[in-house]
């Protein structure tokens, strides 16, 4: 018996050194192999997971997981969402000018956009004080100073020579890209519809009935290969004539038209369009013009009038579009420059206000030639005082046409319909406007449909 008591004495004892585990005896317990953890929670960014019974670490804290705060955003745990840093803020670079924006040095954010000059009628900036106009802005006519003007220069045919300008020696033209080669010139090749375009008619004719005070006046501009076609192609001039003439005619009695098919057919072979690039040259641009003055009544200035720079050796978008066609590189075009008789004054905004000059001779292509290239809003004041004030709807054809207008408005607009810019209505009321030009080649006209309405309508 006594046996027995002692025997069962041992085992209560064993059981109780067992149930000490998270009790006396802990951190025996812990190191020994033979016993099994309980895992509490798992583990999060701050904290462990441990054993239920004997408090062990099973998995440490994980830590959070974020990026570094930037200037805007405070670093925050991907994993738990707990703010750990917040945003830095931005360091500015300095104070904004009319010239200079306030940048972030961390970051490069713009905190605040250069304000542009604003100048008064001498061409000063009435913020900084700095001379925009003069040398840099304001042109006086031939009379005046010297206007950088050139003679054509041997290596280059005379830009109303009708005849040698293009040379289509090869008997079937090529695509390459989207462009068509043809001889030494390429093309975007397009023969539109002899039916016309009745929805750009039609947004054009309800401008024009929405401002029954504003003279309003449409240039449809025919393309290159209306005149110059391939020889293995459809010619389009047909067609291009048709097309001009039945969106004309859907275009109501309230607006006037421009008869640019008819001017430039009359010159026929002449340099009116680049070889390698999709643009017409300044000499097209003119011809336009001299169909804009007769639709309204206007004297145009005869071509030899102006005072003109010429710039040479320029390769255009056509060679890039065509993914380097080398027949492109045989007979580099060159660009014109025709500049206004009058003196005026230039600001652009495209997002802040800055000057520029309708002709720039430091360059030779077509973007940057004409009126600073595609601005969202132009505004002209000129020294013509006759009380008119025009604003010209346009894509890029429109730019070289521009600088021609300057001689017959007191103030010009311009407008790219594929860029932001206030509402038609808030402009026409700011500028006094009234006269409107909507300019554009016909391709663009079937492409930008919605653009022209939606702009002109605004």
């Amino acid at each position: 018996m006594k046996i027995r008591r002692v025997i069962c004495l041992i085992m209560s004892l064993l059981m109780l050194a067992g149930l000490a585990a998270c009790g006396d005896g802990k951190e025996e317990m812990q190191t020994d192999p033979n016993h099994t953890h309980v895992p509490g929670a798992p583990a999060t960014c701050t904290e462990p997971q441990v054993c239920l019974e004997c408090g062990a670490v099973l998995e440490p804290a994980k830590g959070h997981v974020s990026a570094d705060p930037d200037c805007e955003k405070p670093q925050i745990c991907a994993v738990c969402g707990v703010e750990i840093a917040p945003a830095t803020g931005h360091t500015p670079s300095g104070e904004v000018s009319c010239v200079t924006s306030v940048t972030c040095t961390v970051c490069g954010k713009v905190l605040n956009q250069a304000a542009g000059h604003f100048l008064d009628d001498d061409g000063v900036c009435t913020v900084c004080g700095q001379q925009i106009g003069g040398d840099n802005k304001r042109y006086t006519g031939p009379n005046g100073r010297d206007l950088a003007k050139s003679t054509f220069p041997d290596s280059v045919i005379p830009e109303t020579q009708a005849g040698g300008h293009y040379t289509n020696d090869i008997d079937e033209s090529y695509i390459r890209g989207d462009i068509l080669i043809c001889g030494d010139y390429g093309m975007e090749y397009y023969n539109p519809s002899p039916s016309g375009l009745p929805d750009y008619a039609a947004a054009i004719k309800a401008f024009a009935e929405k401002y029954p005070e504003v003279n309003v006046t449409s240039v449809l501009i025919p393309k290159c290969c209306t005149f110059e076609p391939p020889k293995d192609a459809r010619d389009p001039y047909e067609n291009t004539k048709a097309f001009i003439e039945n969106t004309y005619a859907a275009m109501g009695e309230n607006v006037k038209k421009a008869d640019v098919f008819g001017q430039m057919d009359a010159h026929d072979g002449e340099y009116m369009f680049y070889r390698t690039d999709h643009h017409w040259t300044s000499l097209g641009a003119y011809y336009a013009s001299v169909a804009y003055c007769e639709a309204n009544g206007i004297t145009p200035y005869a071509l030899d009038s102006y005072e003109t720079v010429v710039k040479t050796d320029f390769i255009g978008t056509l060679y890039s579009f065509s993914g380097g066609a080398g027949a492109l590189t045989r007979n580099p075009d060159y660009t014109v420059g025709h500049y206004p008789h009058t003196g005026y004054t230039m600001s652009c905004y495209a997002g802040y206000w800055y000057g520029a000059t309708a002709i720039n001779p430091n360059y030779n292509n077509y973007a940057n030639v004409f009126i600073d290239g595609d601005v969202p809003l132009e505004v002209f004041e000129t020294d013509v005082k006759n009380g008119k004030a025009l604003i010209l709807f346009k894509e890029s054809y429109g730019n070289a046409f521009v600088p021609y207008m300057l001689d017959y408005y007191e103030r010009v607009v311009v407008v790219d319909i594929r860029e932001t810019t206030d509402s038609v209505a808030t402009l026409i009321e700011r500028y006094g406007i009234t006269d409107a030009a909507i300019v554009n080649n016909i391709a663009a006209a079937t492409s930008f449909i919605g653009k022209v309405r939606d702009k002109i309508l605004s």
